[in-house]
């Protein structure tokens, strides 16, 4: 599923903030997905919690990124993530600064009593996916809004958007932030490879990028 602009300004207008950020950031999610061997979705939520730079006993070293965690959360009525949806979550995330695969967008959202503007993430033609960020922070951009087929795994089906953030003193960005771009480019390789096998591109939509 495409977000337009009105879609996007309608989406969550009003996000309570998640809780326990400590020093680092907390990231609170909704996911729908669709497995393999079950007919109709099923919901859930889960965690990403990020740590602070580690400091360096140096003068000229620079501190080094945090890292980040993703767990499970409860919810009345729906189910527990399993581990591999949750790896595969984890894998879609995005912590970062801008990259030339993201661009700005004349929007906004409400998060906590504050607006941020979104971007939107230059996802391969031949991969299904949408994906848009929320710049949380002046230069720091997370995962808002993600919608895929996926190619391929337990998961066949995955929409994740964002439904907290709490920020500590001491948020950066984390070592392996930009994890969604390299899963989106290991997706088009692999649709690479399958058309040059001839083998076809099924589960692979291809985006209308405007």
């Amino acid at each position: 599923m495409k977000l337009t602009s009105a879609a996007l300004c309608m989406f969550m207008a009003s996000l309570p903030l998640a809780a326990g950020a400590g020093e680092g950031a907390v990231l609170d999610y909704h996911y729908r997905a669709r497995l393999a061997d079950q007919p109709a979705w099923v919901e859930g939520r889960f965690r990403v919690v990020t740590t602070p730079a580690l400091a360096v006993q140096s003068r000229v070293k620079k501190p080094r990124m945090g890292e980040w965690r993703i767990e499970p959360l409860a919810a009345i009525g729906a189910a527990a993530p399993s581990a591999g949806l949750l790896v595969r979550a984890l894998g879609l995330c995005y912590f970062a600064g801008p990259t030339d695969q993201t661009a700005p967008l004349d929007l906004t959202q409400a998060f906590g009593g504050r607006r941020c503007r979104l971007w939107k993430v230059k996802v391969p033609a031949a991969v299904g996916a949408y994906a848009y960020l929320a710049e949380v922070a002046p230069g720091l951009l997370a995962l808002d809004y993600f919608s895929a087929v996926l190619p391929a795994g337990e998961v066949r089906s995955l929409e994740i958007h964002l439904a907290g953030v709490a920020l500590g003193p001491r948020t950066v960005p984390v070592q392996d932030g930009t994890a969604l771009l390299r899963t989106l480019g290991a997706w088009a390789a692999q649709a690479s490879r399958t058309a040059a096998d001839g083998t076809g591109t099924e589960g692979l939509e291809t985006e209308d990028v405007p």
